[in-house]
């Protein structure tokens, strides 16, 4: 929000106003440290380090660190602690994961298990979600937790989260944050963010085999006077925009060189518009799930929690800017200055480029399925903005853990249109599963592939219709049976009330309708090898509604635990035992 617009929120005007107090401060804070911008995040002249001789740009950029699986397992423990910590040449105190600001990149295979223990030496409570993968969100039956955001972490615990990543995942960008309702926010905001990479994205495609791989995780954080992240954060008021938790750093590229950039919003409430100067940004997969051909950007908008891998080729010899342009969500909503996010400079010997694919392996479309049900769901808003609902079909309503807002059969594709009749941007995104865009505010969208996370527009004004989208959303995976959420992802939204809870119940799914766990369509197969999939999935329905030979004590046995976990205070769901899910 900002105050030249408007119908300003009452909380943002208030805090607009703290801040042209505090700005003198401020300014002369920043002309001391010489960090850039003025808070637009690493805008200023780029810092070029000297070649030491070579004639060749030393390179600043760096991928985080990672942590890999082995034998089939990633173990690793996340400590949450307020620690001081450097960005963009300041300190600020905040809480992190391990003590630092850019945590850990996490990477695993189809077929991984990650087995993570959350320490929490923090003063508040918190917990974990692994943004985009489509895995279980229950209890396990040995206690350990999958990516269940109905549970929390008080001060001074420990949960261990094991989470079972299918063979026949999706390869590519995810990332895991804090879901603390009431505080995601101030905790992703302050540093409670990190990379997950599925490997296997290029595997499919030989001719980009060993080309170099640059993580651009995208994170801001703002720094209050004291030092710390404000408690009362206004989403307009200057920030430090970092790659990396670096600030415009120097990445280099050989002309003609062909690079993979996998560019994650990580951050609480930032959009990025991005440009880079002299490239084209083909972008190969959205939220982590390929394409099934190359889609070039000149400008790409990558909302927060989205995530875009794109290829670019080395431009001639010479500098060129990566920036976010000018953002502005509404007049009800938020705008940020362009910032510079990094440098790139193309150099030394030229290389021949890669010959970008024409197609990819196909992805399949949604569009040829049955419908089991459609549902509209609204974003609303009060009148101040500083109050947030959805509708589900039962009215405008804030969060509640203990009350179910959709129920949905396992293994059925639904239609979602998604509406947004206020004055600023909302991002919808879903756990457990993704979904196909098939309209934008009316208009049919090319189909390419996949999301979990999409922008919904603004009403323009009340003789306008509001913003849409419509989507066909995938609940034909068992392992998605149970409760999870969705909601919008600009965080200060969640936090106010905009998200609900979804439960998918068990269900005998129309077999034409059963998902096989393959990239491969099943109309693209021989007679044979599709009845051998559908046969497949049709044992692991069947396997899942049973678990037990005597159908009747199976249903007996379902009817008791879902009973337990409507009164569960965690909204906890028993998972079937190991040798049921197969």
């Amino acid at each position: 929000m900002h105050a030249c617009k408007p119908q300003p929120r009452d909380g943002h005007a208030a805090r607009r106003r703290l801040f042209f107090v505090l700005a003198p401060c401020l300014a002369a804070t920043l002309l001391a440290t010489g960090c850039g911008d003025g808070g637009g995040g690493g805008g200023g002249a780029p810092f070029i380090p000297g070649n030491n001789g070579t004639g060749l740009v030393t390179e600043t950029f760096r991928n985080p660190p990672e942590v890999t699986s082995k034998d089939g397992v990633l173990s690793t423990t996340l400590e949450v602690s307020t620690r001081t910590v450097e960005v963009d040449g300041l300190p600020v105190t905040t809480t992190v994961y391990n003590g630092a600001y850019m945590p850990p990149v996490l990477r695993l295979k189809p077929g991984d298990t990650l087995a993570l223990r959350l320490v929490n030496n923090s003063a508040a409570p918190t917990n974990e979600h692994y943004h985009g993968l489509n895995v279980s969100p229950r209890i396990n039956p040995d206690a350990t937790v999958s990516d269940n955001v109905f549970l929390h972490v008080p001060p001074g615990t420990t949960t261990d989260y094991r989470v079972a990543i299918p063979a026949s995942h999706h390869p590519g960008l995810y990332w895991y944050h804090s879901h603390q309702h009431g505080s995601s926010e101030q905790q992703v905001m302050g540093g409670l963010s990190g990379g997950l990479v599925i490997e296997g994205l290029l595997a499919p495609v030989p001719e980009l085999a060993g080309i170099r791989e640059r993580m651009v995780l995208l994170k801001d954080i703002q720094i209050g006077p004291d030092g710390k992240v404000p408690a009362d954060i206004d989403s307009s008021a200057p920030t430090h925009r970092t790659v990396n938790g670096q600030a415009n750093p120097v990445m280099t590229i050989a002309p003609g060189e062909t690079q993979l950039l996998r560019i994650g919003n990580i951050s609480a409430n930032m959009y990025y518009r991005l440009t880079l100067a002299g490239h084209t940004l083909y972008e190969l997969a959205r939220d982590g799930i390929r394409h099934n051909r190359l889609v070039p950007f000149s400008e790409l908008l990558l909302p927060p929690a989205s995530r875009s891998e794109v290829l670019i080729q080395g431009a001639a010899a010479g500098t060129y800017a990566l920036k976010s342009l000018p953002i502005d969500t509404g007049p009800q909503g938020d705008t940020a200055p362009e910032a510079t996010l990094l440098t790139l400079v193309s150099q030394g010997e030229p290389q021949q480029p890669r010959v970008l694919p024409a197609a990819l392996p196909p992805v399949e479309d949604l569009r040829t399925l049955p419908v089991a049900r459609r549902r509209t769901i609204t974003f609303q808003e009060s009148a101040d903005g500083n109050t947030f609902y959805i509708d589900s079909g039962n009215g405008p309503r804030q969060f509640d853990p203990a009350r179910v807002d959709a129920t949905i059969q396992s293994g059925t594709v639904e239609e979602w249109t998604v509406l947004n009749p206020t004055g600023e941007w909302h991002v919808f995104h879903i756990h457990q599963t993704d979904f196909q865009v098939v309209e934008v505010d009316g208009a049919a969208r090319d189909f390419v592939g996949h999301q979990d996370n999409v922008n919904v527009s603004f009403q323009p004004d009340s003789g306008s219709p509001p913003g849409q989208v419509k989507l066909l959303i995938d609940f034909r995976d068992p392992i998605a049976i149970g409760k999870f959420v969705f909601h919008c992802h600009i965080l200060e939204h969640e936090d106010g009330g905009m998200m609900a809870v979804a439960e998918v119940v068990p269900g005998w799914p129309d077999l034409a309708r059963a998902k096989a766990r393959t990239e491969t369509p099943t109309a693209l197969m021989t007679p044979v090898a599709r009845e051998s999939v559908l046969a497949a999935a049709r044992g692991i329905v069947q396997r899942w509604l049973t678990g037990e030979d005597a159908l009747a004590a199976a249903r007996a046995r379902r009817e008791e635990l879902f009973a337990q976990a409507q009164a569960a205070s965690l909204c906890r769901t028993d998972a079937p035992p190991p040798e049921a899910r197969q």
